[in-house]
C-alpha cells in the first residue's frame, strides 16, 4: 500500500512512543472535523473512502473493508478515536514504520485484526488486512506455519505476541544489511577508482622507462 496524501507525510510519529505527538494530533482532529461536515461527531462509509481514496492507492473493496475493520463499536461510522489510529497506521507506513508500530501497540493492533472478537487473529483476518502492515498473502502463509503453535489457523495473544516480537527482528535485520550494502557500494567506488588510477599510473610509469 502507497500513502498518497501531502497532509497524511507531513505528519511523523514521536520517536518515544509511536503516537502522534499533541500539535499533530490537533491537525488530525481539525482535518477530521472537516470530513464530519455533518457535525455528527463521526464520518460514515462515504466519507471514509473519500479520506483514503484521495490518501492511499488502495481499491474500493479494501477501503470498504478497512471501514468495517475501523468502526470498532459497530456504530456505522468511525469516530475521532478510530479515525486518529488509522492515520497513525498511515504515517507509519509512510514512513516503512508499519511494523515498528505493529511491535510498538500489538494489543490494539490484535484487537484491530479480530475482526469477530473471538480473542484470536484467524488466518482470514489476517490476510484481508496484512496489508496494512506490510504482509502479503504468501508472508501470512510463513507466519501461520511458524507461529500457530495449536494449529488451528489462529493466533492467539501469546501465538500473536511471539509473531510480532520475531517480525521486528526480522525487519531491524533486513535494515541492518540495507544499511550495510549501502556503505559498502558507497565507499567501495572510491577504492574501486584509487586502484584503477594506481594501476594505470603504474602503467605509465612502465611505458615512459
Amino acid at each position: 500500500m502507497k500513502v498518497t496524501s501531502n497532509f497524511v507525510k507531513r505528519l511523523h510519529l514521536d520517536p518515544k512512543y509511536g503516537l502522534l505527538n499533541a500539535s499533530s494530533a490537533q491537525l488530525v482532529l481539525e482535518f477530521f472535523r472537516l470530513l464530519d461536515c455533518k457535525g455528527t461527531g463521526g464520518i460514515d462509509d462515504i466519507q471514509f473512502a473519500a479520506f483514503l481514496s484521495t490518501s492511499t492507492d488502495l481499491s474500493k473493496s479494501q477501503i470498504y473493508k478497512i471501514f468495517d475493520i475501523f468502526d470498532l463499536d459497530r456504530s456505522g461510522s468511525c469516530e475521532f478515536d478510530e479515525f486518529y489510529l488509522l492515520v497513525c497506521i498511515l504515517v507509519a507506513i509512510n514512513d516503512n514504520k508499519a511494523k515498528h508500530f505493529l511491535y510498538r501497540h500489538w494489543r490494539t493492533c490484535f484487537e484491530l485484526l479480530d475482526e469477530d472478537g473471538s480473542k484470536a487473529v484467524s488466518r482470514e483476518e489476517f490476510e484481508t488486512l496484512g496489508f496494512l502492515f506490510g504482509f502479503s498473502r504468501a508472508a501470512v502463509k510463513r507466519i501461520y506455519d511458524e507461529f500457530d503453535v495449536s494449529g488451528n489457523q489462529e493466533l492467539d495473544y501469546n501465538e500473536f505476541r511471539l509473531f510480532v516480537f520475531a517480525a521486528i527482528d526480522a525487519q531491524e535485520d533486513l535494515e541492518r544489511r540495507a544499511r550495510s550494502k549501502a556503505l559498502k557500494k558507497k565507499h567501495g567506488k572510491p577504492r574501486l577508482l584509487m586502484a584503477r588510477l594506481t594501476r594505470s599510473g603504474a602503467e605509465n610509469s612502465a611505458a615512459v622507462i
